[in-house]
């Protein structure tokens, strides 16, 4: 299948790749909630998550683990909100994870909106140039 998930995932289409794995790739949101919303997508294809093999899910899973504390280093959010939109929600016909940074006051109603433009080219790099520096610098010290 060549969903939009898929083509995503497998860089079939213009992306800003913070985290990569065998079985995952991790890309900035390009119509983010705030700067450093990432999405966690599987290589191979899985519309749903009762769809995902376990070692797909397990790496899901441990991927928004290290992101979050990448997130959460690079743009010092008050918290993040990790997410998942299944079934009519689901706008990539693609399983994939949010990974977002928030901040207090923020109403998070405003995510679920229809509405909202593509981020700006030079902001989305600029917050992918900052995730990769601080998840190198994780990668670094774990192999340390």
């Amino acid at each position: 299948m060549n969903c939009v998930g898929c083509r995503l995932a497998n860089e079939q289409e213009n992306v800003y790749v913070v985290y990569e794995t065998a079985t995952l790739t991790c890309i900035l949101d390009y119509m983010p909630f705030n700067p450093g919303h990432v999405l966690i997508l599987p290589k191979g294809h899985a519309g749903e998550v009762e769809e995902l093999d376990p070692k797909t899910a397990i790496d899901i899973m441990e991927a928004s683990r290290f992101l979050s504390k990448a997130v959460n280093a690079a743009f010092n959010p008050d918290g993040i909100t990790i997410i998942q939109n299944g079934g009519v929600f689901n706008d990539l016909d693609h399983y994939h994870m949010h990974v977002i940074p928030r901040f207090e006051g923020q109403d998070f109603a405003e995510f679920f909106s229809e509405e909202g433009e593509p981020e700006d080219e030079a902001v989305l790099a600029q917050a992918a140039g900052e995730l990769i520096r601080i998840i190198k610098e994780m990668e670094h010290h774990a192999r340390v």
